[in-house]
């Protein structure tokens, strides 16, 4: 009974399958959620979310509200919320009747306005969902759909905050790390409980930090019995380690400080 309810107010929010748009015809690329960061260069703090193309990695930024960013950064980093947030309602009403996300398509830029569509299938029919992209990705990303967007959004998009090089850019360091200074921005962004430390941005697979059990989303708070507050002490105390191999490294993750230990001698 539930079920066929939700079905009705599905089908009447959508009204009738939705045929292609002219921008869904046009030529689309695929591509995935490289990273969500602040806007260095924003006087106030500033969410984007960064897009990069998989076949040649020309990136695509968005500027997003915090609450979406924060959405996308929890499941990206796979944190574990107490109460369904608005994304994953959506998740649950649409695996809850059946339907599945075909793909999302950012299709365009008009006045600075990213447009994206969320197609949807169900009981086989397809339905194209107008969609601010911040929402579609967020969802996206819940169902593990692909994310695509056409190759004019690929031209129109603003390149990436010309400071982010300097300030915003995670800085690949020793063990297969990519990291990033933790501010207090950043700490709320990612829904982290404290403003010290080194953020794990990305860990290389394979890699010394990989077999450590680092991940992305960590935060590196001590290394070797030392506090690190910023990515310089973690370079420098990860270089202090080459003679010994193996070093004792600390992390904040899901609520508490977890040991783990760094084998640097290969």
């Amino acid at each position: 009974m539930k079920k066929r309810i939700l079905l009705f107010a599905l089908s009447a929010l959508f009204l009738v399958p939705a045929y292609p748009h002219a921008s869904e015809e046009q030529a689309v690329v695929e591509m995935k959620v490289k990273r969500v960061m602040l806007d260095p260069s924003a006087k106030t703090p500033t969410a984007v979310v960064i897009l990069e193309s998989v076949r040649d990695q020309k990136m695509v930024p968005i500027w997003i509200g915090s609450e979406e960013a924060t959405s996308i950064a929890i499941e990206m980093e796979n944190v574990a919320t107490p109460r369904p947030n608005s994304h994953d309602l959506i998740r649950n009403i649409l695996q809850g009747i059946g339907a599945t996300i075909h793909r999302i398509t950012i299709t365009d830029i008009k006045n600075n306005i990213y447009y994206a569509i969320i197609a949807v299938r169900l009981k086989g029919q397809e339905f194209h969902i107008d969609s601010r992209p911040s929402d579609a990705i967020a969802v996206a990303l819940r169902m593990k759909a692909p994310i695509y967007a056409s190759a004019q959004v690929l031209a129109k998009a603003t390149p990436l905050p010309s400071s982010e090089k300097t300030k915003g850019e995670f800085r690949k360091i020793r063990g297969g790390l990519r990291v990033q200074n933790l501010t207090a921005e950043l700490a709320e962004l990612f829904g982290v409980r404290r403003t010290s430390g080194v953020l794990v941005a990305d860990v290389d697979a394979g890699s010394p930090a990989s077999s450590a059990g680092l991940q992305r989303g960590d935060v590196i708070v001590n290394v070797g019995g030392r506090a690190v507050q910023k990515v310089g002490d973690l370079e420098r105390l990860l270089g202090d380690s080459k003679k010994s191999g193996q070093i004792r490294v600390e992390v904040y993750r899901s609520g508490k400080t977890t040991p783990l230990l760094l084998d640097l001698s290969s």
